[in-house]
């Protein structure tokens, strides 16, 4: 009788060969600490689950790192802004000591610490951070402030800071100054309003402005159009490119229609004369899902400008003989614009704070979630190590088990059975 233990043999093989990958991945388990090294070793539903966890981990993490990127730049953007507000202060005092008897001597003072404190706020405007600068907005690229040996230069060759019998009086130069750095007057082209039935945007056609946004610009001499009246004071909103901007009415227009007359004028606070500022856009982070924060200052403000139009003309300022009431005049009211300036910074500040704390609590329930997720995480994809080990020991004893019987099946024969 012939007896075959080949098949007995094969599927004992079999078992020995799933014993061992059962045993290896076992292993790597207890190494891992992880059910699978792969999506596919994920039993059910448990696979796609893991795709998202991981997706919105990843997406949280992404907000708290640039979360953390902005922050920087908003201290930076802080430390900038008390700086300058401190530099207000100090103009403040030495205004003040232009007040006393002594200001004809510690004029020559009074120039030159001027002087020095349009490079100290030009250079704080400048401020960077890994390359960015931070007054600019979206456009970090390009500094926003000129290089102010330049300014000084230009501003000294424009404007007479001479106080004089002639007609030079401390209104005339302020508003020299005024004009020279931040203040723009002028014609309009024939019909520069074009207005859409139903809406309150307005489009103004006006040839090289160099507006930007939050400017304020005064419209006089114009004649209505789509039924609004434009004789007035109104806020750029929006600028789509050189030659024309849009400003918000304060009604919706009641036609589509393009006008506004041949004669409409116009004034303008701007930023003039001080840098190359492409954009007006604040810089914008992507806190959340549909949440997006602007934060930050931009140089060209017209607080900014008065400082520059204060300090340039302290800078440069002297007095003709028998004037000393009109030199005192300006710096009245020289003291009375920086003091304003001081207190729109102080709310710069204070704005910059809140959208600080904001970004704070938001990186806070970024972290919160992120720990929830973990865990759910660690519930489809984390092996109980307890468990695991317990399978290895009984793995390994049944794979011994069977090395056992492998051993002795091969040794089978037909004399075992006479």
């Amino acid at each position: 009788m012939r007896i075959s233990n080949l098949t007995q043999v094969n599927r004992i093989q079999a078992s020995v060969n799933n014993l061992q990958a059962d045993l290896a991945k076992t292993e790597q388990q207890i190494s891992t600490g992880k059910i699978s090294s792969s999506y596919s070793g994920l039993k059910g539903e448990s696979a796609r689950v893991s795709v998202q966890l991981r997706e919105s981990l990843e997406s949280r993490q992404s907000y708290i790192n640039t979360i953390k990127t902005t922050r920087l730049r908003a201290e930076v953007t802080d430390a900038a802004l008390v700086q300058i507000q401190n530099l207000a202060s100090d103009l403040r005092v030495e205004l003040i000591k232009q007040t006393q008897d002594v200001y004809v001597e510690d004029l020559p003072i009074m120039n030159e610490f001027a002087k020095t404190q349009i490079d100290r706020l030009g250079n704080l405007l400048n401020s960077e951070v890994a390359g960015r600068f931070i007054f600019s907005g979206v456009n970090s690229g390009t500094a926003p402030i000129i290089d102010t040996d330049t300014m000084k230069t230009n501003f000294a060759a424009a404007v007479n800071t001479t106080i004089n019998g002639g007609g030079n009086t401390a209104t005339a130069i302020a508003t020299a100054a005024d004009t020279y750095f931040n203040n723009k007057s002028g014609n309009l082209g024939a019909n520069p309003f074009s207005t859409t039935s139903g809406s309150a945007v307005v489009t103004v056609t006006h040839g090289t402005h160099t507006l930007a946004v939050g400017d304020q610009v005064t419209f006089s001499g114009g004649t209505a159009v789509g039924g609004l009246d434009l004789n007035g004071t109104f806020t750029v909103a929006s600028v789509p490119n050189a030659n024309s901007y849009t400003l918000t009415a304060n009604e919706n227009a009641g036609a589509t229609a393009a006008g506004g007359g041949g004669a409409v004028a116009y004034s303008a606070n701007a930023w003039n004369k001080l840098g190359t500022l492409a954009s007006t856009a604040e810089n914008t982070v992507h806190a959340s899902v549909g949440l997006n924060i602007s934060y930050g200052e931009m140089a060209n403000q017209e607080t900014f400008a008065n400082l520059f139009e204060v300090l340039n003309v302290f800078a440069n300022v002297t007095i003709a003989a028998g004037q000393e009431a009109e030199y005192r005049t300006l710096v009245d009211n020289s003291r009375l614009a920086v003091e304003t300036a001081f207190d729109s910074i102080n709310q710069m500040i204070a704005d910059l704070g809140g959208d600080q704390a904001q970004l704070t609590t938001i990186e806070k329930n970024h972290e919160n979630d992120i720990s929830l997720l973990s865990k759910q995480l660690g519930d489809v994809e984390d092996i109980d190590s307890f468990e695991a080990i317990n399978k290895f020991q009984a793995l390994r004893s049944q794979l011994e088990s069977s090395y056992q019987i492998t051993s002795a099946s091969r040794g089978f024969s037909l004399i075992n059975f006479l």
